[in-house]
């Protein structure tokens, strides 16, 4: 998640006290900030399954104060759609950090891979250089064709 998604998220939340009746009752406010603190630091921290548990609890949190009265439609619907940019910024930022842990992997699987390579062709070759010399064959003797007094 980014720090601009998290200021945007925050702004939201402050302006609770904005108007004469809060569209964002100030208790409310604190909780949903808390939270909001919450999830980005856990995909600050690469967590992105509490990141994702998080920020579920977030618009769990979000409902309550709707059903209590204690935040407004318009409130609603502005906290609703920066949790929905948080969730998608989450999904993008987990699937970089999965691709980027893949290449990884697969770096280090070549890497590897290449290492046994050159540690077999190594061997190879010092086991050539340390075998013994295979004795020469002597070219065989000319056969005699069987013509006596030659």
């Amino acid at each position: 998640m980014t720090v601009w998604t998290a200021v945007v998220l925050a702004a939201v939340l402050v302006c609770a006290g904005c108007a004469g009746r809060p569209d964002l009752e100030a208790d409310r406010a604190q909780t949903l900030q808390e939270s909001v603190l919450a999830v980005t630091q856990a995909a600050g921290e690469a967590r992105w399954a509490d990141a994702q548990s998080l920020l579920l609890t977030t618009r769990t949190t979000l409902d309550d104060g709707v059903d209590a009265g204690e935040v407004s439609t318009t409130r609603y619907r502005e906290i609703d759609a920066a949790l929905d940019l948080v969730a998608t910024e989450l999904a993008a930022a987990q699937a970089a950090a999965d691709q980027a842990a893949a290449e990884q992997a697969a770096a280090e699987q070549a890497a590897a891979e290449q290492a046994a390579a050159e540690q077999a062709a190594a061997e190879k070759a010092a086991a050539e250089q340390n075998a013994p010399a295979a004795p020469k064959k002597e070219p065989p003797a000319p056969k005699d064709k069987g013509k006596p007094g030659k």
